[in-house]
């Protein structure tokens, strides 16, 4: 009896890692890459700054640039296992994955129902409030505000930022995956410290401000920036 329910816990379990689907890409080939700078008719995102970006899996120099399921399929499959696992633990209506850049960075267009409560609001006039503190009236997202919220995976060493905007009533969120070492990364290139280690916040927290100029940037049609990644 006991083997039989371990037998059905097992299979139970299998079951659940084998079940999510992965959003699909989307069908415009608008999108372009030039040096670190992606863009199509609606924004623009330095995600290079002043920094030279490299491929966070192998270090190259020539970018991974995705933007469709078959160049996903022949992505590296370490690497796209890793980014689905990411992808997988944004709870919100993904409607389209648009961009994969350099193993690290992805566009994603939403749908603006969506019921996922920010940790943080940046307003026009620059202030930051913390949702914790300044409840929202409503998930109806302003299209001068950014929305971010902090995916904190202490077991696998990661932070997943998400930054949530509206351009020309096109719902995106721009996602950054920063990756300390772990034994279930794939990434020849992490950060020399615990990114999720309380003791350095000091530090992360400069890099995801750095992030969150990006992201400023895109939502206000500006993309010189420098990047502190």
């Amino acid at each position: 009896m006991r083997n039989f329910l371990f037998i059905i816990l097992v299979s139970l379990s299998l079951v659940g890692c084998t079940s999510y689907r992965l959003p699909s890409f989307g069908t415009s080939n608008d999108w372009k890459l030039q040096g670190g700078t992606l863009s199509n008719k609606e924004l623009s995102a330095d995600f290079g700054g002043n920094a030279l970006l490299t491929n966070a899996g192998n270090g190259e120099y020539e970018l991974n640039f995705i933007t469709s399921q078959a160049q996903f399929n022949a992505y590296d499959i370490k690497i796209s296992k890793y980014i689905t696992d990411a992808i997988k633990q944004i709870p919100l209506k993904i409607d389209s994955i648009d961009v994969v850049l350099a193993d690290q960075f992805l566009i994603l267009t939403i749908n603006p129902i969506n019921s996922w409560e920010p940790d943080y609001v940046r307003r026009p006039d620059g202030s930051l409030l913390t949702v914790q503190a300044n409840p929202l009236a409503s998930f109806v997202q302003p299209h001068y505000e950014l929305w971010r919220n902090l995916i904190i995976r202490q077991n696998k060493h990661q932070i997943i930022v998400v930054d949530r905007l509206i351009k020309n009533g096109t719902h995106y969120a721009l996602v950054y995956i920063l990756q300390s070492d772990s034994r279930t990364s794939p990434y020849s290139r992490v950060f020399q410290f615990d990114i999720t280690n309380p003791r350095n916040l000091q530090s992360t927290g400069t890099i995801i401000d750095g992030l969150m100029q990006i992201s400023v940037n895109v939502l206000e049609g500006n993309v010189k920036c420098n990047p502190t990644i």
